[in-house]
């Protein structure tokens, strides 16, 4: 929000347009940039404060298992880990509540394997002694989560399908509409040093209305690239419409999920054996998969369901791979292999993607800054407190310009 208008610094004015009166564009904008920000400011300070809060979840998450996620000594020379059966059946009998349905194995060594049971938790067990300690993040997810609900619809209970994610929305697409308008009027009059001055860098001696004026027009010039990015990839996160609008673009047909359902591909058949041959021990898959993808850092498996009825077809064994890489699920593969040889019968990697549902990706990691990895997070995070610095000054100029007293 900007209320340039209420200081009327000298050397400022709208750029010339082509046709018609710019002082009367130029007020038009202003007045919309102000009832904008005035009525989308609340819902901007919520959205920013848990983004922030949230934008580092896995490095939280990490921080808090960090002793247990680690095997505490090193195993003897030529020592071989347990297989995973055996480790599941050892997590399973200590933890009885504890019904093991993934396993992740990392690459590192001294990193325990994680076993999880759904979504109740997951148990770091050291794969030579099978010693096994439970994850110290779970309070820290569940605050983490109910954070994110607030971020994506304001703590409301009915989630996704609620007024206030709609609410949330709109207050997306205002930002989109407070930082196109800002950007026109933040253009000085003249390009000249002293007219750049206020609007570029931050002016220590300015008290009250000519701080926020300042500390507004400078830190919403320099957050700007950013912040578009972050509430136009908000909006399509926001809107069906939106969604679609992407795969539109590029030319193919939406699907029909918009969460991590629309990147699911159709499982390989696999070739029926001859009656009576055992499933290939699971350390084994592991290898042949590792062989395939020799760049993994890690290899997880949802355990197969228990055996239907006699004559029910057999499904793909159900693994993901995870390559060195800065956004998530570029780095993430999935990959199906045959339970009784090993074979490799599918592997996604991201290039194979459709080019809508690859810039579908991108626009959800985008948002965070996890397409950048770390630094993006950092950029994305600065950026983000520099839109509260925008809602605090907006709303302190603005109250100066209904509210403050008149000589």
């Amino acid at each position: 929000m900007t209320t340039a208008d209420t200081t009327k610094p000298q050397g400022r004015r709208a750029p010339q347009s082509a046709g018609g009166n710019p002082r009367r564009l130029r007020k038009l904008i202003f007045w919309l940039h102000l009832i904008s920000g005035l009525i989308a400011g609340v819902v901007i300070a919520i959205m920013s404060v848990t983004g922030i809060a949230i934008a580092f979840e896995e490095e939280i998450l990490g921080w808090y298992d960090r002793d247990v996620s680690r095997i505490e000594s090193a195993p003897a020379a030529g020592a071989e880990p347990l297989a995973v059966e055996v480790l599941r059946q050892r997590v399973e009998s200590e933890f009885p509540d504890f019904q093991v349905t993934a396993v992740s194995v990392p690459r590192d060594s001294g990193l325990a394997w994680e076993f999880r049971a759904g979504r109740k938790g997951m148990m770091y067990v050291d794969p030579y002694t099978g010693e096994a300690r439970a994850s110290r993040a779970g309070e820290a997810h569940r605050v983490l989560h109910g954070i994110e609900d607030w971020h994506r619809w304001l703590g409301a209970k009915d989630g996704a399908t609620s007024t206030a994610r709609l609410v949330t929305g709109i207050a997306n697409l205002m930002f989109v509409v407070l930082c196109v308008s800002g950007l026109y009027l933040w253009f000085p009059r003249r390009w000249s040093r002293r007219a750049l001055r206020p609007i570029l860098g931050l002016v220590l001696r300015y008290k009250g209305k000519a701080r926020d004026f300042n500390w507004h027009n400078v830190f919403g010039f320099w957050s700007l690239p950013v912040l578009l990015v972050l509430t136009v990839t908000a909006v399509v996160i926001s809107f069906d419409w939106a969604h679609r609008a992407v795969f539109v673009l590029a030319g193919e047909e939406p699907p029909k999920s918009r969460n991590y359902g629309m990147m699911a591909v159709a499982p390989p058949v696999v070739a029926a054996p001859p009656e009576g041959t055992p499933r290939l021990p699971l350390d084994e898959v592991f290898e042949r998969v590792a062989d395939a993808l020799p760049e993994w850092e890690s290899i997880a498996l949802q355990f197969p369901a228990a055996a239907g009825p006699d004559g029910g077809p057999v499904e793909a064994l159900d693994l993901g791979v995870t390559v060195p890489d800065s956004m998530p699920s570029r780095g993430f593969i999935p990959v199906r292999a045959d339970p009784f040889t090993g074979e490799v019968l599918q592997v996604v990697r991201f290039d194979d993607r459709s080019p809508g549902l690859r810039a579908r990706v991108w626009v959800r990691f985008l948002h965070t800054g996890a397409a950048f990895g770390l630094p993006g997070k950092i950029v994305a995070t600065l950026a983000t407190a520099a839109s509260l610095v925008l809602v605090w000054t907006g709303f302190a100029l603005s109250w100066r310009r209904f509210f403050g007293k008149r000589k």
